[in-house]
């Protein structure tokens, strides 16, 4: 076989193709990581979109960033990087990915644009308790709104099952600063359903 030939055509078998023991190797090592990312976004991609949908409050934003947070995924462990927990690692990546996406020029807010959605699908539906579904909604959003965003943040990363330390590590934070945050947003939520 020449240097610059990866592989060579079987001529037993037409179509076949024979790599050298490089090649073979490379070739595995791609089969394996390409199964290793799809076995994590198998596992990981509805949690995932349920967080980043929370946060950017539009089903296309938090599809397209779900998608970017596992390409992203790819693309680390194909360089090699080492990822010890990969559940923080996939949080903290969506996370960054939806701060970049809000801080975007000319964007229009999602939230504000999503909830009048929302509030209009339900309108349309003719069920009987589409108007308690509204009026539900309009009282969670108002006591979420109460929240400061990293209170928003935590409490959706914790409703998700991270663990506080794995919170801090995707908010970039202390574990005790998230326990301080998660026990703030627990109280304003509890006294607003008090009142």
């Amino acid at each position: 076989m020449s240097q610059g030939t990866p592989f060579r055509w079987n001529a037993d078998t037409v179509g076949q193709i024979v790599l050298d023991s490089d090649s073979q190797r490379i070739f595995d090592e791609a089969s394996a990581l390409d199964q290793k990312v799809c076995e994590a976004f198998v596992t990981w991609r509805d949690t995932v979109y349920r967080y980043l949908l929370a946060v950017t409050n539009s089903p296309t934003d938090a599809e397209d960033l779900a998608q970017e947070t596992f390409i992203r995924l790819f693309q680390d462990l194909r360089r090699g990087q080492r990822i010890d927990n990969l559940r923080a690692w996939l949080f903290r990546v969506a996370h960054n990915l939806a701060v970049d996406l809000s801080r975007r020029p000319c964007r229009v807010h999602a939230a504000e644009s999503g909830l009048a959605d929302q509030v209009e699908d339900l309108r349309k539906d003719s069920e009987p308790d589409a108007e308690c579904r509204i009026l539900e909604r309009e009282r969670i959003d108002r006591v979420l709104a109460r929240l400061s965003p990293q209170e928003r943040h935590c409490m959706e990363l914790r409703t998700e099952g991270l663990r506080y330390r794995e919170i801090a590590e995707v908010l970039g934070i202390r574990v005790p600063t998230v326990q301080t945050v998660l026990r703030r947003a627990v109280q304003k939520l509890s006294s607003e359903s008090h009142e």
